[in-house]
């Protein structure tokens, strides 16, 4: 009976041998690398609740979550592993000496648009450093990251730093909503890529309540006020209280001019409305504020003396603290003593990474020529995450993670790694079945010594089992035969020049590893 084949899931792919082989040789060198400065190893679960990613991630990244409901519980797979790591930490590791170094590898899963190098289910490999604060730290985990990718052969890298604290300090003065301050914050890329217009309407559709794009005509008559009528004069008064104060100040005022509020709704209803206006125009008129100089601040990027003298005198202008700028001069002279290349650092001050979670220093690693560069992984300091999770005390906290698919492909591209590398040594094929049992045992003594060894399970004759091993460049080939059975030897075939020996199993062990 014919039945329907089933389709792999579209946006994910399947590793096939080389490419898996290669990935293990990817994760094995970063793990040493990670060892080397002390991190150690951690697994957390596929399966969080809902709720992890909801407190920190972004709206970004949230709307991309594979997530369901089952039995009354919301439960999602996670999109990225840091949140995991942290919720592991408070669960399991929060008395212990602090600093904690952690590393781990492993699938994530984003609803993503499917592209080369970009899965809906990829792999992290990371650091995170839980308890440490200041640039020591940070010039820690970016020189880790660095060595990291010199340990798998990169040259050439770009390190680009930022800092998520300038622009949230500017927003914190600017007094907005919490969620517009969140939704800002996550889209200084979108600002820098696309340009106001992009960020106003995401930001119409996300929040209807303030349509910013100039094309609303109807909205700006409406938010439009004379400065000097007392209506405005009035407004401010209602600014400056409460909601509950501001509502019941408007009903006062609008029942001691006897005014009745009529119609399909009720007064508090109408009231609200009315707050909601007056909010509304305040807003909205802080977040064009605050976008003017999202866009001043995202032009600052390049070498890092330069910018830095640049965004001192754009924060100057503003009153706002630069701080941040002093703790990025003070991570790049740290990392002068990790023998980083400073022309490899540059400074990115529009860069947001769009993880609602990092509070300080960001950084990502770019590779390839310009045009063409890919970005191999990316991370920064992340102060409010323990505390946000439910911490005991305030917990700094700083890492980052590779994306093990554009690692791969990167390393592909550049031929550093052979896709096919030899992955059997020697394939053992048995003459008859007589000699089947003699066979499994030389296998098995040439296992031991550390060899992989492949052995012929379908009784296929010699000829034919000479060919499977050219096809799958296994490089030598052993007969055991009735003859070879009584003697207790082998006949070792060298399939690219087909000489043959026969000779001992230990003698055809030692032959192998000089050889292979």
């Amino acid at each position: 009976m014919r039945t329907t084949k089933v389709e792999r899931v579209r946006g994910v792919i399947d590793i096939l041998p080389n490419a898996c082989a290669i990935s293990k040789q990817i994760e094995s060198n970063l793990s040493r690398c990670f060892q080397s400065f002390g991190y150690r190893p951690i697994e957390v679960p596929l399966l969080e609740h809902t709720e992890l990613y909801l407190k920190k991630s972004g709206e970004d990244i949230v709307a991309r979550l594979y997530e369901f409901v089952y039995r009354n519980r919301r439960l999602c797979l996670r999109p990225e592993i840091t949140a995991s790591v942290v919720r592991a930490y408070l669960d399991n590791l929060q008395g212990s000496p602090l600093p904690v170094r952690l590393y781990y590898a492993g699938p994530a899963f984003r609803y993503e648009r499917p592209q080369k190098g970009r899965y809906r289910q990829f792999t992290q490999i990371g650091i995170e450093l839980i308890g440490a604060s200041g640039a020591l730290a940070d010039a820690e985990v970016i020189s880790t990251a660095c060595q990291g990718l010199d340990s798998l052969g990169f040259t050439g890298y770009r390190v680009v730093l930022g800092h998520i604290g300038v622009l949230a300090k500017f927003l914190d003065s600017l007094q907005l909503e919490s969620r517009l301050r969140s939704f800002l914050l996550t889209n200084m890329e979108i600002l820098r890529k696309e340009g106001k217009p992009a960020v106003e309407h995401r930001l119409a559709d996300i929040y209807p309540a303030f349509k910013l794009y100039k094309g609303d005509r109807q909205l700006n008559q409406e938010l439009a006020v004379d400065e000097t009528r007392p209506s405005k004069r009035l407004t401010d008064l209602f600014h400056n209280m409460d909601e509950s104060e501001a509502r019941t100040a408007i009903l006062d005022l609008l029942n001691s001019m006897n005014i009745e509020l009529g119609g399909n709704r009720d007064e508090t209803e109408i009231v609200d409305r009315l707050l909601a206006k007056m909010k509304r125009q305040e807003q909205s008129t802080i977040v064009k504020q605050a976008l003017e100089f999202m866009s001043e601040l995202g032009q600052l990027a390049g070498e890092p003396a330069q910018v830095l003298q640049e965004a001192k005198k754009l924060l100057s202008i503003y009153g706002i603290d630069d701080s941040g700028l002093d703790q990025l001069h003070e991570i790049i002279h740290t990392l002068e003593f990790y023998n980083l290349d400073k022309n490899q650092i540059s400074l990115d001050l529009g860069l947001s990474r769009g993880l609602q979670y990092y509070t300080g220093m960001i950084f990502e690693i770019y590779h390839g020529n310009l045009g063409d560069e890919r970005q191999l992984c990316g991370g920064g300091r992340y102060d409010d995450l323990v505390t946000t999770f439910g911490g005991r005390q305030d917990t700094p906290a700083t890492g980052f993670s590779y994306g093990l698919e554009r690692l791969r492909l990167a390393l592909e591209v550049e031929g550093k790694f052979n896709s096919t590398e030899q992955l059997v040594d020697v394939l053992v094929v048995p003459v008859s079945q007589e000699d089947i049992g003699y066979a499994i045992a030389v296998a098995q003594q040439l296992r031991q010594t550390g060899l992989r060894v492949e052995m012929d399970v379908r009784n296929k004759s010699l000829s034919s089992n000479f060919q499977y091993a050219n096809k799958q460049e296994i490089p030598f080939a052993i007969v055991a035969g009735s003859d070879e059975r009584r003697t207790q030897e082998v006949v070792l075939k060298d399939m690219a020049s087909g000489s043959q020996q026969r000779m001992t199993v230990t003698e055809a062990a030692h032959h192998l590893k000089t050889k292979t």
